[in-house]
Parts: C-alpha cells; structure tokens; sequence
C-alpha cells in the first residue's frame, strides 16, 4: 500500500514485531494493516486496551511457542517427526495451556481476549507425553517406554564390561606392545593401537591402519563376542527410539487440527500484547471513539523520532473544518507533522496506540498519501508527474471518509498553474468526501483556505528573534515562508535579498506582512491562555483548600454542638430522674399546692434544658410535617426523645407526652416510631455476614490519588470487620504514584501486620499483598 510505504509504516512494524514473544506472532506484525471497517477498528482497540490493562496486574508470556504448523500438518498426513520438533510441540502446548488458564482467570475484566483464548487447545496428555519422552535437543528419554529403559541399561552394562576387559590389555602385559597406552574405537568397535610389528602378538579383528602404516587397530578376540552383543543391544535401541518417535507422531496427528489453531490463535494474542507492551513502552494512548470520520490529536508526536526532541502537536478536524491547509517555512516540520497525523490514524486503526497524551477517532474509510520526492526513474516520471499521478489515484478511487495526505501541493511546476491545480484538487477532494491534509508555498492558496468553508489554515512556527522554525503546529493561522529573512540569515547578500524585495508585489508584501503579524499575535494570545490556564489552576487549587478548610471547620462545629446535646441530653434525663423522685416524695407528703407549684417550676426547667439542648444540636435536614393522631408513638428529632401524641395538632404543632411531661413540639420536629421486635445480632453474626460479601482485592488502577485513598481505607476496614488474614490491592505499575499512596497508607494503618509487592507470578510491582492483625 503506497500511502503506509509514504509514512513509513513498515518500520513501525519492525518495532512492533520486536516486542513480540514468538516467531508467528512477529510474521503476523510484519503484514499487519489498518482495518477500514468501524466495528473491526474498534474490536481492535479494545482487544489492546483489556491487554494493557491485564499487563499491569499481571505478566503474561508466549514465549516457548514455536512454528511448528508444518511438522503437524506432517504428522496429520501420517508422516514421522523427528524428536526436536516434538518438543517444540509439547513445549509450545504447555505455554498455550498457561495462556488460557491466565485468561480464564481474568475473564471478567478481559471479556474480548478471553473470546479469543478460551479456543486455545488444552491437551495436558499429549502435552506431558510429549515433554516427559523427551529433551529439549529432541533426544529420547530413557522414561519414554520401559524397552527403550532396559536396551539402555543393557548398552551401559556391556560398555562397561568390554571397557574393563580392554583396560586389562591396556594396563597388562600386553601395554609394551601398543603404539598408545589407550583404547579407542574403529567403526562403533572398540580396538587397541597395536605396533604393525607386533601385530600377531594380540589375537583378534583389525579394523583399521594409521595412515602412516605403523599402527593397526585391533579388537581381540576375547572382546569381539561382546562387541557383537553391544551392537544388538543398539540395534534394538534405535528400534525402540524409531517406535517411540513413530508413536509420538502418530498421537500429535490425531491433535493436529488443534495444534494448529492454537499456534494462530497464540500468533493473534501474541500480536495483541505486543501492541499493548509497545504502546505502553512508546508513551502511546488508547483512543476513545468517536461518530463519524473525525480525529483529535492531544500533544501528538512522531513515533519514529526521539521523544526527548520531538515537538508534540495539537489538531482537530473532521467536524468543522475537513480541510487543512500547512504553510510555513522549509525545514519548519510541515513534512513531519503530516507524516504524524497519517501514521497516527493508520496506528489506531490497526489496533496500535498512537503516540500522544489524548485521540479521539472516527474511523476514516482509507488512507491516501502523497509525500515527499516521488521521482521515478524507472517509469522517466518527474517529480510533478509522480505526484499527479498519485493525486489521480485517489481522485479516481476515493471512498466518502477517506484521509488525504499531500506534501507540497502544486509544486514542481509554473507556480500559477500549480497553485491554480492545488486549489481544485482540493476542491475535488473535498466535494468527494474526504478529509484532507495538505502543505503548500502557494500564498494564493492560503487565501483560498481562508475563504472557503470547511478548509482551516494552519502553519508551522517560526521564531522571528532566532531566526529558527520551532517546529510547533498554530491552528488557525496561515504562515510565510520567511524565504528572504532564511536566506540572509544562511549569507546571502544584502542587496541581493533587496533586489529579491523589489520583485515582490505590494498585494505580496501586504500578505506576507500580515502574515506575520498573526503568527506574532498568535504566539501573544498563546502566552496570555498559558498565564491564565496557569492562574485559573492556581485559583481553583487556592478555593479548594479554602473550601476543604471550611467544610473542616463547618465539621468541627456540628461535632461540637452534636457533643454539647449528648452532653445536655444526659443531663435532662438526669435531671427527669430527679424531678420524678421530687415529684414522688411531694404526692407522698406534700399538699396539693405545693405539688403543683413544683409541677409547674419542674416544667419550666425541662422547657428551659430542651431548648438548650435544640440550640445546640446540629441544623436538622428540612422534613415535611408528619401527619400525626393521638396515641401515635413518635420521636422528638431535636430532643432525640421517644413519646406519644396527646390531643390534635393545631398551628403547626402538637402535644407531646414524654414521660412525665407534655411538650409542645413542631410537627416537622417529629419522626414515626416504628415498633419492631427487638433482635440482637452476635458480632461473629455480623462477622460472618461481613465476611461473605466483603472480596479480598481492590482495583486502584487509573483512579485519582484522593478517590483511590478514600476507596483503600474502606476496604481495610471492611476486611478488618470481615476478619480477613490478608487482602491484595491491584494499583498497577504506571509512574508508581498508587504504589506509593498504598504503601504509605498501609505503614501507618493499625490493622496492618506487615506487606510486600507480589511475586512476579502474582503480579509483581503493580500489586501489594498486605496481613492483618
């Protein structure tokens, strides 16, 4: 595809393939391609996203899978596999079985690839029958078959009594005779170095002569009976190795339709987490969906050039404006900064994470692009002429949707007819459908962007003290080419850049000057929105902390006052204790009068302690009056007192008894008293309830540090209650600011014992396993 060779595609699957864990999956990043379908882009995205997720509480690897589709598409057709392949097989079976055990484990959270690996083969049989037979360098065990264990044993019996029996000629009598005081083998036989002049002295076979005739390799007689049984016994060895060999074959046969599709679906999830681990690894984002053809690139950068150099760009287009036109001076990054924005579409549309701090997509239907010096030789095509013929193409089979991509418009040939060309091809393209971004010299089409609708000039900074681009992309401002002010600054000589000056026209001049003048009140207006975002975070920081000390303050008081009534509450019902002792001693001894004189007085002290105690208690959430009747149990809210209506409600109010007193209480003061059988539930009760519903682990992942820490210190203590012995909390690796939110908090918890991060198994750095006391 033309326009991904253009932006150098390829390269960014180099890249890829080499965070990939097996060779299919590599193969499979090497012929990747953007997908044009909506729904398939956005399964894709999703897919990478569950990855990445799933990499930060957990590791996953492929590594182990081997190419092995052609040895068991051999097997399937009844053909042997030699040993080496075999265990590949087995090797690669056992890691895709742990692939799919690590994804039915997170099924839940990882819905789309468990979709995937849930597919995988599980075939532990074969597996172990495969790994238990034999070694890695594809040799046969002795633990493959019992005969091959007894040939075995037979062999290493026989080698050792024919080695005893040659180390007696060796270190005999018969040691004068020998060339070396050694023996060694000839043709699988084990021989002696005999002098050719005492060849006759030793008895036995020659197998073979130095080359220098002095030695002659003889086996003696006494060894040749066991040399003979040695070579049966490894005979039958090599029978036994060939059956297992055969049998092994045969089994990965009958598996072999599963073999396979686990290999292509391990290819798949490899090239899924090898996204994942790249993006993460580049600084990329997952995109969020957008409805139609739209994109929003956030602090976009080159992903092919150094982070640490590279300006990031900001662009928005697809809604108001489907056209864009880049001006600006040579080497100001016109060129890079459409090869950005064509290699950021074409990443998330391939499942790829672009290279940015946010994207928002709406899936664009292709990809068209014509960069950089299209000279051919071959076809005796100019420049210009590589470039039309592009144009054509696209022009010819544009889809609605699609993106357009030019460097340099109408260049190459007479600037009026190339700007004349430029303008209608953008017209064209435009009338087609298409979003497209474009660069251009041409002053003439900056004006023709700035009138038409829906087209949006734009332009690459420069920095007119320096005398230098700055490579930042200005929305909404056409730019110059600052052609003349470049080229004094490289030594050309003042009165040529002059007599340069006096070709150019006044409507030119006029032009160029102010275009000048927006890029220097763009950059103002750029400094003025930084100052004031800078200030406005810096005002928002400042009401926060006055708000958060107010609410302290606001908390402070309702405590005390809410203290001060159970305080006052206390002393009433102290003080209705006393007054009915009072009250008893008087009905006993006491005349009528002064019973009700202490009646009276009594009332006047407990009307005088409610209303301390109303003054005191926290303002009360407004309620709707309640609807009472005589007899009704209800509850004093302010004196946090149970009683019984006496008589009817008048004016709003109505008569109370609580205890030995009747108070005139406001019916919005009044709650319903229910009366409910009283139950007690034993705290190991209520532990055990706790403990059914409270989860041992708490996801912190991609939450604010306040939510995150609120979130961990009510899961502590709901463990605490449950009476849990350990939690796991899942912050993930990230830049670490969880990890250390966690770590701190569990130091100075009370109920923590002690905590550690995870075993990589377990999730490693990105999760923190605590004991309770």
């Amino acid at each position: 595809m033309h326009a991904l060779d253009t932006l150098e595609f390829d390269v960014i699957l180099e890249q890829l393939a080499n965070h990939c864990d097996t060779p299919v999956g590599r193969e499979r990043a090497g012929g990747l391609l953007p997908s044009f379908d909506d729904d398939e882009v956005w399964r894709l995205i999703g897919l990478t996203e569950e990855a990445l997720e799933l990499l930060d509480v957990q590791p996953i690897s492929f590594s182990g899978i081997g190419d092995v589709a052609q040895a068991a598409q051999h097997a399937a057709k009844g053909g042997g596999i030699d040993g080496a392949s075999l265990w590949r097989i087995g090797e690669s079976l056992k890691v895709m079985r742990a692939v799919r055990g690590t994804l039915h484990s997170r099924r839940d959270e990882a819905e789309k690839l468990w979709a995937i690996g849930e597919h995988l083969p599980s075939l532990p049989e074969l597996e172990s029958r495969l790994l238990t037979s034999l070694d890695g360098d594809g040799s046969v065990r002795d633990e493959a078959s019992a005969e091959l264990q007894s040939a075995r044993g037979r062999i290493g019996s026989l080698q050792s009594r024919i080695q005893d029996g040659m180390q007696k000629f060796v270190s005999g009598k018969f040691r004068t005779l020998l060339s070396d005081p050694l023996f060694t083998q000839r043709s699988g036989r084990y021989v002696l170095p005999v002098k050719a002049e005492n060849k006759g002295k030793i008895k036995g076979i020659v197998h073979d002569v130095s080359a220098s005739g002095q030695t002659v390799y003889v086996e003696p007689e006494q060894i040749v009976a066991l040399g003979n049984e040695l070579r049966e016994a490894e005979a039958a060895e090599r029978a036994e190795v060939a059956r297992v060999l055969s049998e092994l074959s045969e089994m990965v046969g009958d598996c072999a339709e599963d073999v396979i599709l686990g290999l292509e679906l391990s290819a798949e999830l490899d090239l899924i987490f090898a996204k994942a681990r790249y993006g993460a690894g580049s600084g990329g984002v997952i995109p969020k969906r957008e409805k139609g053809t739209y994109l929003r690139l956030e602090l976009a950068r080159h992903p092919l050039l150094d982070r640490k150099t590279v300006v990031p760009l900001t662009i928005d287009f697809g809604r108001e404006h489907d056209a864009v036109l880049i001006t600006g001076p040579n080497t100001g990054g016109k060129t890079v900064a459409i090869k950005a924005i064509g290699l950021s579409v074409a990443m998330a549309q391939s499942g790829l994470m672009p290279t940015a701090e946010a994207v928002r997509l709406g899936t664009f239907t292709q990809i068209w692009a014509d960069i950089g010096d299209e000279q051919s030789m071959q076809q005796s095509l100019s420049t210009f002429s590589a470039h039309i013929k592009n144009i054509a193409a696209a022009i010819k089979h544009l889809v609605p949707g699609a993106l357009v991509l030019l460097d340099e418009l109408g260049a190459g040939t007479d600037p009026a007819e190339g700007a004349a060309l430029g303008r209608a091809i953008l017209l064209k393209l435009q009338q087609g459908g298409a979003c497209v971004i474009a660069s251009t010299h041409y002053g003439e089409l900056k004006l023709f962007a700035e009138n038409t609708d829906r087209f949006m000039n734009a332009s690459m900074e420069f920095d007119q003290k320096s005398l230098r681009p700055t490579y930042r992309l200005m929305a909404g401002v056409p730019g110059s080419s600052h052609a003349m002010t470049i080229a004094e600054r490289y030594g050309v000589p003042s009165d040529v850049i002059a007599e340069a000056m006096s070709g150019v026209s006044e409507e030119e001049l006029d032009v160029a000057k102010m275009i000048e003048r927006l890029e220097v009140a763009e950059r103002r207006a750029r400094g003025a929105q930084s100052e004031s975002d800078r200030l406005s975070a810096e005002l928002r920081e400042l009401k926060r902390h006055v708000e958060a000390r107010e609410s302290k303050a606001q908390q402070a008081i309702t405590n005390a006052r809410a203290e001060a009534a159970e305080e006052m509450q206390d002393a009433l019902a102290e003080m209705r204790e006393e007054t009915s002792a009072v009250l008893d001693t008087l009905k006993a001894s006491g005349s009528q009068r002064e019973l009700d004189e202490a009646r009276e007085k009594l009332k006047r002290i407990q009307a005088e302690g409610a209303s301390a105690v109303e003054e005191f208690q926290p303002e009360p959430e407004t309620r709707e009056p309640l609807e009472v009747s005589p007899g009704m149990s209800v509850r004093a809210v302010n004196l946090n007192q149970t009683g019984v209506v006496v008589g009817k409600p008048r004016g709003g109010s109505v008569q109370v008894q609580i205890g030995s007193m009747k108070i005139t209480i406001k019916l919005n003061d009044l709650e319903e008293v229910v009366e409910r059988p009283k139950a007690r539930r034993s705290s190991t009760g209520m532990r055990a309830e706790k403990s059914l519903s409270v989860s041992r682990e708490i996801h912190l992942r991609r939450k604010r540090a306040e939510d995150a820490r609120e979130d961990l210190e009510r899961f502590i203590d709901d463990a605490v209650l449950a009476g849990l012995s350990s939690v796991r909390i899942v912050h993930g690796k990230g830049g670490g600011a969880l990890r250390k939110l966690t770590d701190e908090l569990l130091r100075r918890h009370s109920a923590i014992k002690s905590h550690r991060l995870a075993d990589v198994s377990d999730g490693g750095d990105g999760v923190t396993v605590a004991q309770l006391k």
